[in-house]
């Protein structure tokens, strides 16, 4: 009897045979499955990695080239901060042109089993297809890694799903017997489920039998299933709202990383008290105008101006409105500069105006206008009021003597210094100094 009871128990019929079989195949089917779906949402993955990575090194690498090529150390250091702390990079290095280390941010790590938890990236640094640095970014992958392993478990969760809902069915379909409380209840189910996925009606099985248990256990997690639903919609909500916070703050961050760039950029091309080009800026574009007008044959001229006696304005006033009076002139100067004059100061004193398609006499007009228009500002401190006058050494190409910008500065300091020992607050073209040599060397005559 006991044997038979086991028997009974522990018998292996066609309805569980069907089952078995159905879920080794579906469980091997879906297991493949995943696999292959891990592999190429893996492949997309690094893909994107990649594609982020090269867009983040080329971008840095363009904002980088001007405080590179200035060995700006400081600029550099600050904007691989910015990068590090605002995107997803975990390392960033910056080399000179000779190799040298010019700044780092964050560090290098590895992951387990030395997998590296970064991406890098190399991208070399250039000024007008010159190399001139070479830009190290290694790209964080351990968000990857961890949305890699999520789906995973997740793949897992929803195959081990699938098999128990399956087998289910598959075991009920088996016997004629329950099709009918099978039918009952879906029908109920599809007409007691509303649109946002809560059950609102009951299972209307009262039998004695497994489908009657399982009916009076549905109904009484009726309400938990519909708890569960709430709460999981509330999250999704929640999740949505995050998201878009997140998106709206990370396109804040871009824009703000966009406003410090441009403003790296201007640092790296202007004064910081006048707001003209700096000299090493100006030099560069000097060098392609003089290219050009070789190319084309254009005459430009190139002014080099100096305050007269300005170390006795600092030393009168102080050095606080000597600065007022060179941001003041270089004032007086953009005003009465044309749109195609290019502006700099050169240091101290010292500014300079290349003059496009401007030949000698327009040269000499030009200058003029400026002495006169500085000799007739009056500049005010406290109660003393005081003027200033100016000296301008002029030279003009092409010319046989002037190659580059250095013989063109060349050739406007000797006429400058011929103003400056002969009374200061004029004007004087290099072409009309006498006892020129190969040198470019003016006799200056005794007053």
């Amino acid at each position: 009897m006991k044997l038979n009871n086991l028997s009974l128990i522990f018998r292996f019929g066609i309805r569980q045979k069907v089952v078995l079989v159905l879920v080794t195949v579906l469980l091997t089917a879906l297991t493949v499955s995943s696999w292959f779906a891990l592999q190429e949402e893996k492949k997309d993955v690094l893909a994107e990695i990649t594609r982020r990575g090269s867009d983040i090194s080329r971008f840095t690498s363009k904002s980088l080239s001007f405080s590179v090529v200035g060995y700006d150390y400081h600029t550099v250091q600050l904007l691989l901060d910015e990068i590090v702390a605002s995107e997803d990079v975990g390392y960033a290095q910056v080399l000179s042109a000779k190799g040298n280390v010019m700044a780092e941010a964050g560090h290098l790590a590895e992951g387990n089993n030395g997998v590296p938890k970064l991406v890098m990236f190399e991208e070399p640094i250039l000024i007008d297809g010159e190399k001139v640095g070479q830009l190290s970014l290694g790209l964080s992958t351990r968000s990857t890694l961890k949305r890699l392993e999520s789906q995973k478990y997740s793949l897992v969760k929803r195959e081990a799903l699938i098999i128990l809902l399956i087998a289910i069915a598959e075991f009920v379909a088996l016997s004629l017997i329950i099709i009918r409380p099978v039918r009952v209840m879906t029908d109920s189910l599809n007409e007691s489920v509303d649109p946002s996925g809560k059950i609102t009606g009951e299972l209307p099985i009262r039998t004695q039998d497994e489908f009657g248990m399982f009916a009076e256990q549905f109904n009484n997690l009726r309400n938990q299933l519909n708890k569960a639903n709430d709460a999981l919609q509330s999250r999704i909500e929640s999740a949505d709202q995050k998201l878009i916070e997140s998106n709206k703050q990370l396109e804040q961050q871009s824009k703000a990383l966009k406003i410090v760039n441009e403003e790296f950029k201007r640092l790296a091309m202007t004064d910081p008290l006048t707001g003209l080009f700096n000299r090493r800026h100006f030099s560069d574009l000097i060098e392609n105008e003089i290219s050009v007008s070789k190319r084309h044959g254009d005459v430009n001229s190139f002014l080099l101006i100096d305050i007269d006696h300005f170390k006795k304005i600092n030393d009168t006033y102080g050095h606080l409105e000597g600065d007022m009076v060179l941001e003041s002139f270089a004032e007086l100067l953009s005003t009465h500069s044309r749109e195609t004059d290019i502006l700099c100061r050169m240091g101290g004193e010292e500014f300079v105006m290349f003059c496009r398609r401007a030949d000698k006499a327009s040269s000499l007009i030009i200058a003029e206008k400026i002495r006169h228009a500085i000799g007739n500002r009056a500049f005010r401190f406290r109660d003393n009021e005081f003027r200033i006058t100016v000296s301008i050494g002029i030279s003009t190409f092409p010319d046989k003597n002037v190659e580059t910008m250095g013989d063109l500065v060349k050739q406007a300091d000797v006429a400058l210094y011929y103003c400056k020992h002969n009374g200061r607050d004029q004007v004087a073209h290099f072409s009309d100094l006498s006892d020129q040599t190969d040198n470019n060397v003016v006799t200056i005559p005794s007053k």
